[in-house]
């Protein structure tokens, strides 16, 4: 069953909302990379990143008021290649919280623990690309129905 369609005042507004998140992605840029202190650099940058993926994110949700095609996805990304990535991340939380536990100024470890949260966000996200993979081709549009509004 396929979603329903954005009528065309939200249509509107995701496109205003992709382009402003673009557009301010650009300035955050220019900002982080004029800074001078490492850790103001990092955390632009990190906001630079997050504004990015919402653009993006604004972008595959206009695509997919066009369509969703589910196509040969597992084949071309590759599932083990997935799986792979999956247990890296895995690795990458479990260090995390080894450093976290090692920090002991509460303005680093607040900093490490934004990593964390990160990584958690990381292995949710492969773990339902995996189980994406595993869908029947005519599940795909309920399926990244249900992906995309029940998303944390």
């Amino acid at each position: 069953m396929p979603w329903e369609k954005f009528d065309e005042d939200t249509l509107n507004k995701i496109k205003k909302q992709q382009e402003f998140e673009e557009k301010t992605a650009k300035k955050l840029t220019a900002l982080s990379e004029a800074a001078q202190n490492q850790l103001i650099k990092a955390l632009l940058h990190s906001i630079v990143l997050d504004t990015t993926k919402h653009a993006e994110t604004y972008k595959m949700l206009l695509d997919l008021n066009e369509k969703a095609v589910m196509g040969k996805e597992s084949k071309g990304l590759g599932k083990a290649e997935i799986a792979t990535h999956l247990r890296e991340e895995a690795l990458m939380l479990k260090q995390a919280k080894e450093i976290s536990k090692a920090v002991k100024d509460e303005n680093i470890k607040q900093v490490v623990e934004n990593i964390i949260e990160d990584e958690k966000k990381h292995h949710r996200v492969l773990q339902q690309l995996l189980g994406m993979f595993e869908k029947e081709s005519k599940e795909w549009d309920a399926y990244l129905y249900d992906l995309i509004t029940g998303f944390p």
